[in-house]
């Protein structure tokens, strides 16, 4: 549940303002739990739940509350937004992933190795 409005990912973005400002956050597990949300049961929900999610992230990367900022502006600590880095540029992140995953692939239909001989 976040309060910062303004991103489809607005609970990433209040965590780091919390954490910009100072605030040491803490984890709230009660039994029975307080919150549960509702998965998506089909392929296409689960895709467009990750593409709501991988949007929002990026949307947070690029606007003013941008974790680097909150470093020089704010009280963000470096290793607090490195953790935030890694999650914001979890899209990303996915490019690389699949041009590895197709290198398999490549080999097998031009009869190359990828590995020097």
């Amino acid at each position: 549940i976040g309060l910062d409005y303004g991103s489809t990912s607005e609970d990433m973005m209040t965590g780091c303002r919390i954490h910009s400002s100072g605030w040491n956050s803490v984890a709230c597990l009660p039994d029975p739990p307080a919150f549960l949300g509702a998965a998506p049961s089909t392929g296409p929900d689960t895709m467009v739940q990750q593409k709501r999610w991988a949007t929002g992230l990026l949307e947070i990367l690029i606007s003013r509350r941008n974790p680097v900022k909150a470093i020089v502006r704010e009280k963000l600590q470096l290793r607090q937004c490195m953790v935030y880095l890694i999650l914001l540029l979890w899209a990303v992140r996915s490019v690389p992933e699949l041009c590895y995953a197709s290198l398999p692939a490549l080999c097998i239909f031009t009869n190359t190795s990828i590995f020097p001989k």
